[in-house]
């Protein structure tokens, strides 16, 4: 569609450089619109000489040159303007006025078609803009969703497979003095990786239905069943008065998830974990505190700056660190989004 604009532009600035020199030859003369000496012209008396008629020319040039300073291709415009105003600048100098004298009648010309070529021009770099703003608004949403998309996968298949990897360690310890016991521990690993393969079929299911996360519909008794799940020495205290909105009930289930997985990763000794969840005037207060003192060095990796990440997107506040006696995991999370 903009090629046939652009095409039908040049169509008309041609029809219009044409028709622009036949006039002034009409008017003035042929032979003297080519720049010869000759006899007077033979249109004095005709239409073309009206001062309507010469308005109207003006003006329909002027609108040509306007678009094409603001659509056509830089070469192509300045070429096409170029003879525009070769051709009406000539018929400016050479055909009679009754109104403006010639040097008037050709500065009017060129300062009128100054002022399109910079109004067109002006819309160009305008429309440039805005172009490259949807482009950058448009790649922020895509790394926002790529961000999204880590964070889910590091959560799901971390937690999981985690769980999967404690139990086949303790397998491995107990199996060179116990290999009853240790066989005894294989339906847990298999019942880990089910839900690590239904996990992930749920995320994936997710990401096809353009990113409209499923929230959990029971938020106290996911947090209940994930601490059972977790395999860890976990007290759990949940205070939800009432029901909190989809996308923020998820986050947090997902900040407890990484933090629980985070103990089994790196709190070797903890003995004990705590995880209080409620609700406050405003927002979700969740805490996660375990008294597991063989944390190794950066041991947070990629799970710490994706729940800092989820936390500051809703708007909330985050702090994660060492207590002396442990490590503290602590979220505060808006009821309503903040604009």
């Amino acid at each position: 569609m903009g090629g046939l604009r652009r095409s039908s532009l040049l169509i008309a600035t041609a029809v219009l450089c044409v028709s622009g020199f036949v006039v002034t030859g009409r008017i003035i003369g042929f032979d003297r619109a080519v720049l010869l000496r000759s006899s007077q012209g033979v249109g004095a008396d005709t239409f073309v000489d009206h001062p309507v008629y010469a308005i109207v020319e003006g003006a329909v040039v002027l609108v040509v040159v306007f678009l094409h300073a603001w659509r056509t291709r830089p070469t192509v415009a300045v070429l096409s303007i170029a003879a525009l105003l070769v051709v009406f600048e000539h018929a400016a100098f050479y055909r009679p006025h009754t109104m403006l004298s010639r040097a008037d009648s050709v500065q009017l010309m060129l300062i009128l078609s100054a002022i399109m070529v910079a109004g067109g021009l002006l819309l160009r770099l305008r429309e440039r803009s805005r172009e490259a703003l949807a482009a950058a608004a448009e790649e922020r949403a895509r790394r926002d969703e790529r961000l999204d998309m880590a964070r889910e996968l590091h959560d799901v298949v971390a937690h999981h497979v985690t769980g999967m990897l404690v139990q086949a360690q303790a397998a491995l310890v107990v199996a060179e003095q116990d290999k009853a016991k240790a066989c005894a521990m294989i339906p847990g690993i298999v019942e880990g990786g089910t839900e690590a393969l239904g996990a992930m079929s749920a995320m994936v299911r997710t990401l096809r239905d353009n990113g409209a996360a499923t929230a959990t519909t029971d938020l106290t008794a996911d947090l209940h069943r994930l601490a059972e799940r977790s395999g860890l020495p976990v007290r759990t205290t949940v205070e939800l008065t009432e029901d909190v909105r989809p996308e923020l009930g998820r986050s947090v289930l997902r900040l407890v998830q990484e933090a629980l997985t985070n103990v089994r990763k790196h709190a070797f000794d903890a003995t004990s974990v705590e995880v209080d969840v409620r609700l406050g005037a405003s927002a979700v207060q969740l805490s996660v505190v375990d008294n597991g003192r063989t944390r190794p060095a950066h041991s947070g990796g990629f799970g710490l700056v994706g729940m800092r990440e989820r936390v500051h997107e809703l708007g909330g506040r985050f702090f994660a660190g060492p207590t002396g006696e442990g490590w503290l995991v602590t979220a505060e999370l808006p009821l309503e989004v903040r604009a």
